[in-house]
């Protein structure tokens, strides 16, 4: 069985104090469910687990059975941190669970293929992310001086969803917690115990959903190229 956890449980203030951004309605519906979309579309999900914040939980739980009727959803309740909410999502996967996806469920642009080909891979590999290419130049500051500059050929912007095989994840992600460690995405804890994670390419239009800007972006492109 393979599991999508679609994280939407952060409080978004860099959007608006009004609203959480996972929430914003776009084309009369909120953003969380163009997200959703595009796992339901996939014929490798057989089951999704969303983490909601507490006090949106009976509201947009309601909203996702009304929207969703066929499919099989468990909503719970989000952690005080991301890496919090996805454990509790770890959690709460059916004990026959082989392979778990965990997406932010602000990124409404990745697209159903790229998610049946990383779990294609994840099957072979047991650990995979989705990159694209680092189209700036980066370099490393200190108190506002230029440390180095950064190859910019060996460097990749990370996405979601990152593909695990699940009893992999499960256990590293009760050892992080167990000794207080909190990293900002799942591979890198799976780095931190020295596990190989594998990477393959997808478009950089699986970006994240951060600020007014991201917002508004994602309003247009959703309202002109819905179906792309």
């Amino acid at each position: 069985m393979n599991v999508a956890i679609i994280t939407a449980g952060g409080k978004g203030k860099r959007v608006s104090n009004d609203f959480k951004k996972q929430f914003a309605s776009i084309e009369g519906k909120p953003l969380l469910f163009w997200t959703i979309d595009k796992f339901v579309a996939s014929d490798k999900i057989s089951k999704i687990i969303i983490t909601l914040p507490e006090e949106e939980k009976v509201e947009y739980e309601q909203l996702i059975i009304e929207e969703y009727t066929e499919e099989e959803f468990k909503i719970i309740c989000g952690g005080q941190k991301r890496q919090d909410s996805v454990f509790k999502g770890l959690q709460g996967c059916p004990h026959n669970t082989e392979y778990v996806l965990i997406h932010d469920g602000v990124r409404p642009f990745v697209k159903t293929e790229e998610i049946d080909k990383i779990i294609d891979l994840v099957v072979s590999k047991k650990a995979v992310i989705p990159v694209c290419d680092t189209k700036n130049t980066i370099k490393k500051v200190c108190e506002n001086k230029v440390v180095n500059t950064l190859n910019r050929n060996k460097l990749v912007n990370v996405l979601t969803p990152q593909a695990f095989t699940y009893h992999l994840l499960f256990d590293l992600h009760k050892k992080a917690k167990d000794k207080g460690l909190y990293f900002t995405d799942d591979a890198s804890i799976l780095e931190h115990f020295g596990y190989d994670v594998f990477t393959i390419k997808t478009s950089t239009r699986n970006f994240k959903i951060t600020d007014k800007f991201d917002l508004e972006i994602a309003k247009y492109l959703i309202k002109h190229f819905r179906s792309n």
